[in-house]
């Protein structure tokens, strides 16, 4: 099929995925496994989205596709050091008082905003923390490594918006949580599924390709969405709802391949930190009373981070 013959990502599809990501995605994944983008100008002529799981998957790891490039040899070790399981997990130890203290003065406060008053600023805590730890030298805090790890907390702090929301509606399942500490690593994991830091990985292709038996040129852009595919009900675990205490189900969250999340260590570790503190100090801190989250989805970006969460202390 030429690119020219496929079938448009739908624009009710994309209005959905800012309230209601299930619907959505499924959406999307009916129009064609193979979308190309809305936008007809020079811009985007070159732009798929590609929405169904057996195509996604395929191109997660084709080396025909480019997602990103090697870091130079200098600063590969200094990261490889950064990333490393044992410095997220000191990372995660040395930011646990700062996580502590902000949910305690939120819950305090009785409620806010808990994007501007707590994620936000864990972002920063998060930063000092690495910088205390002296997992990076000073010279790549102050360079271009330490602008990319300041953008890489601030992000995470955005996304983990999602976490709170669901332990602010769901009080049981806070309950449940603080009762039985053990399911807080699955929890994590079936959010980081449902609201993936990384719900689509930008490939580009590097020389003419196939994707989807759709025919495109060299650097053309290909939007892997992945969380299209990790609500697709092609089994179980991949659905719509939040599914707490079985075995965790693989996903794609944190990328794959060339575009695998470096960090991945130190995000599951902060987001386990931040949950374990919730459960404990805000545990009775609810939703707004007619609060209906709502994220931007912009073609051009691939992230679905929460703008506001606003929380009060329930009757």
């Amino acid at each position: 099929m030429k690119l020219a013959d496929c079938p448009v990502f739908p624009a009710e599809a994309g209005t959905a995925l800012s309230t209601d990501r299930g619907l959505g995605w499924r959406l999307a994944r009916q129009a064609g496994p193979v979308l190309r983008h809305p936008e007809a100008n020079w811009v985007f002529a070159n732009w798929v989205f590609v929405v169904g799981r057996e195509e996604v998957l395929a191109n997660l790891h084709d080396a025909r596709l480019d997602g990103t490039r090697a870091l130079p040899d200098r600063d590969l070790q200094v990261h490889q050091q950064l990333f490393a399981p044992k410095s997220a997990h000191d990372i995660a130890a040395v930011f646990r008082p700062t996580a502590a203290a902000l949910i305690d003065r939120f819950a305090a406060a009785g409620g806010g905003d808990a994007v501007a008053d707590v994620t936000t600023p864990m972002a920063s805590a998060l930063f000092d923390s690495v910088s205390h730890l002296q997992l990076l030298p000073v010279e790549h805090l102050r360079g271009r490594s330490g602008h990319v790890l300041s953008e890489a907390c601030r992000n995470l702090f955005k996304h983990a918006g999602w976490h709170l929301f669901e332990l602010a509606r769901r009080p049981e399942l806070c309950d449940m949580l603080r009762r039985q500490p053990e399911l807080i690593r699955g929890f994590v994991e079936e959010v980081l599924r449902l609201e993936p830091m990384v719900p689509i990985c930008q490939r580009f292709t590097t020389q003419p390709t196939t994707v989807g038996g759709v025919e495109l040129p060299a650097n053309a852009v290909v939007m892997l969405c992945i969380g299209a595919v990790q609500r697709d009900g092609s089994d179980a675990m991949s659905t719509d709802d939040l599914v707490i205490g079985g075995r965790a189900h693989r996903h794609w969250s944190l990328g794959a391949g060339s575009m695998r999340c470096q960090g991945g260590h130190i995000v599951r570790q902060v987001l386990r930190v931040l949950v374990e503190e919730w459960v404990d100090r805000a545990g009775h801190v609810g939703l707004v009373p007619g609060f209906r989250p709502a994220v931007e989805f912009p073609a051009t970006q691939s992230v679905l981070w929460l703008p506001e969460l606003p929380l009060v202390t329930r009757a």
